[in-house]
């Protein structure tokens, strides 16, 4: 007896913890395929490649020339994430752009690194995002915010603190080193946004060609982009290989600011950047759950088959967010509960208790069909959230109505002194005697 109570609390034991470790699993795979420009790449950025091992990644490197690039097998993806590190690559002997569109749409992660010498892949994926980059040839150039190792140069090592302020981006204190092509966003769009923009006095031109029409210049030069596409693919397109390179990451930055003072840094902001949006890009971290939603009565704890017009009724969610190695609650401010049929008949802001479950009570309009209460959370930097719970909504049944109304008491007196009339005129007209 005791050997099989010892058997079934071990069992149990080992379904608590089967149970725990699903709870916590991550929300995007580990499998991530990396095409090279040339094998050289693996070792100018090796600290970044090593970064993905230890974060616990299964990283496959192919080159762009390789005819064993597979992305599907059997009509399954094989990779979670794919990273394109082949600038100049027409194509994957095979994988098209479409092809690397078909990934996305299927909800993988792709970042996608490019230079001056940008080749027809990036510049198609990168179209069909709304993102447009430069000629081939072209380099962002500032001659104010520049690396003071191009002093003698073009200045086109460019030092940007220019940061998105996103929840992506977290403690980078030292400017973040470029040296590539330009990005401009050809239309505004809630699913693109910079991550890292050039300064004001910046502007995007082939080095060695006098400057005439400039494609795109100022503030508007996105150096690094982000996407996240309406089913939560995450996409980061830099104008940047050597941004995560081990030159860049090592590099101490130098700066001349607009009062001619020089201002040296230990170390460049490369390595936290690059690092962080590749988190961001495979799903690690800005990622929502929902973990409960409910609605029912103000007063009563189960949700009835349906309301009655004027209920008094409570909404409350709960949200969860993945930092990496559990699920934690979400806290905010700013989400928004729709009550819809065709069209919105509340929206209101819920209330955050602190511990990730947002709440709000009100009470239903006199209008009665089938209802939404509806959540749809769209923010930068996290991933899109949608919930629904349809519901109908039923008018008050026949003993449900008031019997006296305050505003109908002029009709009871009429009613009332109709009846009185009318019985005063019979007992006239039957008893009253002409003499």
């Amino acid at each position: 007896m005791r050997a099989s109570h010892f058997l079934a609390l071990g069992l149990l034991f080992a379904l608590a913890l089967a149970a725990t470790e699903v709870d916590d699993i991550a929300p995007a795979g580990k499998k991530v395929l990396v095409v090279l420009e040339n094998t050289r790449v693996k070792s100018t950025h090796s600290t970044y490649f090593n970064y993905l091992q230890e974060r616990g990644f299964s990283v496959d490197f192919a080159g762009a020339e390789d005819r064993n690039i597979k992305f599907k097998r059997y009509g399954e993806w094989i990779y979670d994430h794919l990273i394109l590190f082949a600038p100049s690559a027409s194509d994957l002997n095979g994988i098209t752009s479409d092809d690397v569109l078909e990934f996305i749409d299927a909800g993988r992660n792709v970042i996608i690194a490019a230079d001056s010498n940008i080749g027809d892949l990036a510049r198609e994926i990168a179209g069909e995002c709304n993102i447009e980059f430069d000629e081939e040839g072209t380099s962002v150039i500032d001659h104010l915010n520049f690396d003071q190792s191009d002093y003698s140069g073009a200045h086109t090592l460019v030092a940007s603190s220019n940061l998105a302020d996103t929840a992506i981006l977290k403690g980078i204190n030292s400017p973040v080193l470029f040296r590539g092509v330009a990005q401009d966003i050809e239309e505004d769009s809630e699913l693109l946004f910079p991550l890292l923009t050039a300064s004001s006095t910046a502007y995007s031109t082939a080095p060695s060609k006098p400057v005439k029409d400039l494609h795109v210049s100022g503030k508007r030069i996105s150096l690094v982009t982000a996407l996240q596409a309406r089913n939560n693919a995450r996409v980061i397109f830099s104008g940047s290989l050597e941004l995560f390179s081990n030159k860049f990451f090592n590099l101490a930055p130098e700066t001349t600011g607009l009062d001619g003072k020089s201002k040296k840094f230990d170390k460049s902001g490369n390595e936290d950047f690059a690092k962080q949006v590749t988190s961001w890009a495979f799903q690690e971290t800005g990622v929502l759950r929902v973990k409960n939603a409910q609605t029912h009565r103000v007063g009563e704890a189960v949700a009835p088959f349906s309301y009655t017009i004027k209920d008094n009724v409570e909404y409350s969610i709960e949200i969860e967010e993945w930092n990496g190695r559990r699920w934690v609650p979400y806290t905010a401010n700013d989400v928004q509960l729709e009550y819809i049929m065709l069209d919105p008949y509340v929206r209101t802001t819920l209330k955050n208790d602190g511990k990730g479950k947002f709440s709000t009570t009100f009470i239903l309009p006199d209008v009665y069909g089938v209802f939404t209460f509806k959540i749809e959370y769209n923010r930068k930097g996290v991933s899109n959230l949608n919930s629904i719970i349809r519901i109908p909504v039923r008018p008050f049944k026949h003993n449900e109505y008031e019997r006296f109304i305050d505003a109908a008491y002029p009709y009871y007196a009429s009613a009332f002194s109709m009846m009185a009339g009318l019985f005063v005129f019979s007992w006239f007209f039957l008893y009253h005697k002409e003499k």
